[in-house]
């Protein structure tokens, strides 16, 4: 945010006064903006009863000088403002952009300009008392005033061309004259001109004509010199072989010869035809067809086992006292020889019949060869033992 304040000391002061002047601090976010390439305007308008919210009238723009780190306004610069409230902003436009910098960004700073004793600040309203007062004053003056001596000459302006900038073709055309800080009587130029309006488009312009050049001469080919095998070409020595040097002999270790790299190919080529040949035996079919016969069995057995361990699941031990509502001292008492005669693994079997979890040799599907066939049904009758216990 931009704020611009004016120091206490000279924010009033009386009409006629041209040798005061007015320091403003201007400051962007808290900071001292740098003001160097900047064009400095202020720009003033009078306001009633201090209004600092609705300014009524613009009355006049003044330079802005740098001073330290503020700025100053030249009392002598207003001198055509009349007594009144003013409010006033600071323009900073910059000489390379011509962007203006606006302080403060709310609101506006205020000066106050105090009537003199003179009270001649309005022509049309003044009374003859104050008229002829003046006139004695002048009268005064006059009488002691007396030729002077000749002046010096002053100094002849000097005019410094600054920057150019292109407007768009229904702009205005500006100009600028700014006053350098180093040196107050040279002030630089700065223009702002409109671009011109687009042109038609010229006519297509004749083709040109021209004769055809000369042949060149023929080049020279290059030739190898039969003794140092150089590029030549004419009589010039490059000194670039032409040839390529002999290369070193290579290491034997390093490669494959042709002999072993025929033997690794026949070797597998045989291995190729034998396992192509084994692949197409008989005994690799019989050994596929005996693997699916097993495979076949397993999953039978499987189904099986399944169903006895279900089988054993629903039905009661034989050791197992049914249950009654006899107490128990109206049971019967079981002797010690009863206890005796009872083998130690019925009670963990299952009181289903042995014959009834034994799968004989009939229940496996004949396969192709005897041998097998037994053998097979052997590892059926195990397995189902096993889980039957």
């Amino acid at each position: 945010m931009r704020t611009l304040t004016i120091a206490d000391n000279w924010k009033d002061w009386k009409f006629g006064d041209t040798d005061a002047v007015m320091t403003f601090t201007a400051l962007d976010d808290d900071k001292v903006p740098d003001f160097s390439n900047r064009t400095l305007t202020f720009k003033i308008a009078s306001t009633l009863n201090n209004d600092l919210e609705h300014p009524k009238d613009f009355a006049a723009t003044a330079t802005g000088y740098i001073q330290d780190k503020n700025v100053i306004l030249k009392t002598e610069d207003v001198k055509q403002l009349t007594p009144g409230n003013y409010i006033v902003e600071l323009w900073a436009m910059s000489n390379d952009t011509q962007k203006d910098a606006v302080y403060p960004s709310k609101g506006f700073a205020q000066f106050t300009i105090e009537e003199n004793s003179m009270k001649v600040s309005d022509v049309t309203n003044i009374p003859s008392m104050t008229i002829n007062a003046f006139w004695n004053a002048v009268m005064q003056k006059v009488g002691t005033l007396t030729k002077g001596a000749k002046g010096d000459p002053g100094q002849t302006p000097k005019i410094v061309m600054g920057s150019v900038t292109k407007l768009s073709p229904d702009a205005q055309p500006s100009a600028t004259l700014v006053p350098l800080q180093s040196d107050p009587n040279t002030y630089t130029l700065n223009l702002q001109l409109p671009q011109g309006v687009q042109g038609e488009q010229g006519l297509q312009g004749i083709p040109g004509v021209g004769s055809k050049g000369l042949d060149g001469n023929n080049g020279l080919t290059p030739t190898i010199d039969p003794k140092t095998k150089h590029w030549m070409i004419g009589g010039t020595d490059t000194g670039v072989i032409a040839e390529g040097q002999a290369g070193k002999d290579a290491d034997p270790s390093k490669y494959v010869t042709i002999v072993s790299f025929n033997q690794l190919r026949q070797q597998v080529q045989d291995n190729a035809t034998a396992l192509d040949a084994l692949q197409k035996s008989a005994v690799n079919k019989d050994l596929q067809t005996q693997i699916a016969n097993l495979t076949s069995q397993v999953t039978d057995l499987t189904a099986q086992v399944k169903a006895l361990q279900e089988a054993k699941s629903d039905t009661p031990k034989s050791d197992e006292p049914a249950k009654s509502n006899t107490p128990a001292s109206d049971k019967p008492a079981i002797s010690d020889s009863a206890k005796s005669d009872t083998p130690a693994s019925s009670a963990d079997s299952p009181s289903t019949p042995a014959s009834s979890s034994t799968t004989t040799p009939d229940s496996t599907p004949a396969l192709a060869d005897p041998d097998t066939s037994a053998s097979s049904a052997s590892t059926s009758t195990t397995p189902t033992s096993n889980n039957v216990q």
